[in-house]
């Protein structure tokens, strides 16, 4: 039985560069075709303020898909023409070698269905009926128990294979839930964002700028990293002491039991020889290490992601005024060597990465920074990571 409820598949044709076709003909021309490949019933049509709207369901005789709804919308001004189909009927994942070349040779069930072979064929035929090429985007599975879309950084539509959720509590701060993926292995959500999968050991390397940086012997110091990923890599490198500084405890106790394989057994007890696990705020913590005049050789910000808002908004500008205020208290608790590590954003969002590195240059101290970055599995995208040490005013 599918693990889905409904499945979707979204064509658009546009006419704007095609001289010899008009708008009526091209939609006569594809409800042709749909009819060709699923078997259509009634429709009916609907005028809009810029065009038309097309209703067409399949046949209620049909067998195999009597639960198929199409809506063909017509945009006149933008002379494009986007077909929707829906269907909660099982999804049949043929592959397209299963189809024959010749139409009444295809598989019926396959032709019904709403699969990616199907819409591939019915891609293939208005293209031919249309003469242009027509966009089509792959079948969308939903009304599945776990959500399997999220978005990149830069907003782009990404799938996954979630098939269980494995943990799902909202704390003081956040909505935490981990997703349990074929792929992936286990990965932690927080407020629906990608945090950390079993599968991201390039996330935490990357922080770490793994092989470049000696932490043997180090005093560290972790802003955020409740996953317990980057504690338990870190201390793989026999550091001095780590102190770890996490607001929601709530995470921890979440990967304890669901993220081992990325934690190990580090977040089992908050205190060791080597290390500190401290559940409170870390600017609280950062503002009485500058009191103390307690220092560090490496301070990692593990906390969230670097705004996309911009600072001329005031959402953009409590946000941006955080990061600098992490930035100062941070290296105002750095060794004269010392050096601050932070992930950033994905690689394609240009604008924040842009954004970030000019709070760096208008700190009121002078720093160095460096970039760098890795493909995260479960980001699905190069993850953006940046070094800063504080210059000495006598080099």
């Amino acid at each position: 039985m599918s693990a889905f409820k409904a499945f979707s598949c979204l064509l658009s044709v546009d006419l704007s560069s095609h001289n010899k076709l008009s708008i009526s003909e091209a939609v006569k021309r594809i409800k042709e075709n749909i009819d060709l490949i699923f078997q259509t019933g009634s429709s009916f049509s609907l005028p809009t303020n810029d065009g038309e709207i097309h209703v067409v369901v399949s046949s209620k005789d049909s067998v195999n898909n009597s639960s198929m709804t199409i809506i063909i919308n017509v945009y006149k001004s933008k002379s494009l023409i986007t077909i929707n189909i829906e269907s909660c009927n099982a999804f049949v994942s043929n592959t397209c070698d299963s189809i024959e070349n010749n139409d009444h040779e295809l598989d019926d069930i396959e032709l019904i269905n709403v699969s990616n072979s199907s819409t591939e064929k019915l891609k293939e035929k208005l293209s031919e009926a249309l003469e242009i090429e027509v966009e089509k985007i792959p079948v969308i599975k939903r009304g599945s128990k776990v959500p399997n879309y999220f978005t990149s950084s830069d907003e782009r539509v990404m799938e996954y294979d979630f098939d269980e959720l494995l943990f799902d509590k909202r704390s003081k701060y956040q909505q935490v839930r981990i997703y349990h993926s074929k792929t992936l292995g286990n990965a932690l959500f927080l407020d629906g964002l990608q945090n950390l999968a079993d599968s991201d050991l390039a996330y935490t390397h990357g922080l770490m700028k793994f092989g470049q940086n000696s932490y043997t012997g180090k005093e560290i110091l972790i802003l955020g990293g409740g996953d317990g990923g980057l504690l338990h890599e870190l201390l793989k490198e026999n550091p001095k002491y780590v102190t770890m500084v996490d607001i929601d405890e709530v995470v921890i106790d979440a990967c304890r039991v669901h993220l081992r394989k990325s934690c190990g057994d580090v977040l089992d007890t908050l205190k060791r020889d080597n290390y500190e696990i401290i559940v409170n705020d870390c600017i609280k913590y950062l503002n009485q290490y500058v009191e103390e005049g307690r220092k560090f050789d490496f301070i990692f910000n593990d906390l969230t992601d670097i705004p996309i808002s911009p600072t001329h908004t005031k959402i953009g500008k409590n946000l941006w005024d955080f990061v600098r205020n992490i930035l100062m208290l941070s290296l105002n608790c750095l060794k004269v060597d010392g050096k601050f590590l932070n992930h950033a954003i994905g690689s394609g969002h240009t604008r924040a990465l842009q954004e970030y590195e000019k709070v760096l240059t208008d700190l009121p101290v002078k720093v160095r920074f460096s970039r760098h970055s890795a493909f995260v599995p479960s980001f699905a995208e190069d993850w953006v990571f940046y070094e800063i040490t504080l210059v000495n005013d006598s080099s």
